[in-house]
């Protein structure tokens, strides 16, 4: 989705604000609802004010509005950094540190993480250096993970659990029998049907599956290259769904295993409502109920489970035309996503692992190819990721095997009434990093 520039209205009243300095009693309302005062008696000051007035604005950011700010070889990087943090405001401040031709930001999102923003201005006051670092929130016991996630606004469930003989067992978590949305995460489940597939011997690693024109309509992370009529291996789509999230390699598995396989698989697994995502959506499918043209959001959340059927299948007959409206407004509100508990991506995880084995192994290398986290490989020999975002909702899961060979499933799901940037995917991150150094691993 491409964003307005900032307007020249806009750019006017900030030029006059900016260069305003009336001696109003205290930080004028705006300021005041942002958190700390800025001094704007020097370059920097300035610079950070106007940076603060930028992303509160209800404006987009834009590279017109940057270049006010930015030196030309920076507005590119600057006005990325900053369009990250725009969708999270609004941003407060919450100190500021003053320097020689520099400042540095301490603000926080509308959903309560932390984090710093780095400014240097050059000879003519304007900004040739901006970082935006983020401070992991301190999480010393399982009540801190359930205060920021509180914070945040967020509807959530987290989970720790060690895996017996195949069985989860909750070590720690909170609302474990929620069902939220799984973004992603529901990519497992179809992993898990081409492992049953490949074992019964119904389906082969190097099967070709043929790309076709609706299937690029949903986007790929890392076949996109490849025209209609080409031919990737079921292998090589595999790996792609799970370290790429690639929805394209998704689709082409689901059309291949056929009508009920994803959903016999969801019955393997334990999933604790099969029905809630029977007929099992491909991502074109769910896309289109979604985020599609005509918008059909309302009518898919009042819809019997027979009409939903019938509507998924109706959206086969047209692209998927993305409404750039509604793009990165969250469907999962209006019933349009996959869900699941966290007992249930637990059960998952564990069901995937007991079925690599045989023609089947490589799904143990399909699922630790990209971990996802940065763990101390010393303490977790075998990491095993998949997480998921959509437009509000946010996952992350993870079985790992520690040193002494006990496996745990760490999962986090996190939903909005709002789109939120990557960054809240960095500070769940950060969270759950620490939530495994809490786990007894000897």
């Amino acid at each position: 989705m491409r964003h307005r520039a900032i307007g020249i209205a806009a750019i006017l009243s900030l030029v006059v604000a900016l260069a305003c300095s009336c001696g109003h009693p205290g930080p004028p309302p705006a300021e005041a609802a942002h958190g700390a005062r800025i001094d704007t008696n020097t370059p920097q000051g300035v610079r950070a004010k106007q940076t603060v007035d930028m992303l509160n604005s209800d404006w987009p950011i834009g590279t017109v509005g940057v270049r006010t700010l930015a030196v030309p070889e920076k507005v590119d990087d600057v006005a990325a950094a900053m369009d990250r943090l725009w969708w999270d405001r609004p941003i407060a401040v919450t100190g500021i540190d003053m320097g020689a031709s520099q400042a540095t930001l301490h603000v926080r999102t509308s959903y309560g993480a932390a984090q710093d923003i780095e400014l240097r201005t050059n000879d003519l006051g304007l900004v040739d250096r901006f970082e935006v670092t983020l401070q992991p929130p301190p999480i010393k016991n399982w009540a801190d993970v359930d205060t920021e996630l509180t914070k945040s606004g967020a509807r959530y469930s987290y989970q720790a659990s060690k895996v017996t003989n195949g069985a989860c067992t909750t070590f720690a978590g909170t609302n474990v029998d929620e069902s939220l949305p799984l973004a992603s995460t529901f990519k497992l489940y179809v992993l898990l049907a081409v492992a049953e597939a490949v074992s019964a011997g119904t389906m082969n690693w190097d099967d070709p599956l043929t790309i076709t024109a609706q299937v690029k309509d949903v986007g790929s992370a890392g076949l996109d290259h490849l025209a209609p009529g080409a031919h990737v291996p079921v292998r090589t789509a595999a790996q792609q769904m799970i370290s790429a999230s690639d929805n394209m390699a998704t689709d082409l598995l689901i059309n291949r295993l056929g009508p009920g396989a994803v959903e016999r698989a969801m019955v393997a697994a334990g999933h604790h409502d099969p029905a809630l995502m029977t007929p099992f959506p491909t991502t074109h499918e769910l896309f289109t109920i979604g985020w599609g043209k005509p918008d059909l959001r309302e009518q898919w959340q009042k819809a019997s489970p027979q009409v939903r059927a019938q509507m998924l299948e109706q959206t086969n007959s047209r692209p998927y035309e993305p409404d750039p409206e509604r793009i990165r407004t969250p469907a999962s509100p209006y019933g349009a996503e996959w869900y699941g508990t966290a007992k249930d991506i637990c059960r998952v995880h564990a069901a995937l692992q007991a079925a690599a084995v045989g023609r089947a192994a490589p799904v143990r290398d399909i699922l630790s190819a990209v971990p996802g986290i940065d763990l101390d490989r010393s303490k977790w020999p075998y990491i095993a990721a998949k997480g998921g975002n959509l437009p509000g909702d946010l996952t992350f899961s993870w079985y790992a095997v520690d040193r002494a060979g006990q496996p745990w499933v760490v999962s986090f799901q996190l939903t909005w009434p709002k789109y939120r940037s990557l960054a809240a995917a960095e500070w769940v991150l950060s969270i759950a990093k620490q939530a495994f150094g809490m786990l007894p691993v000897s």
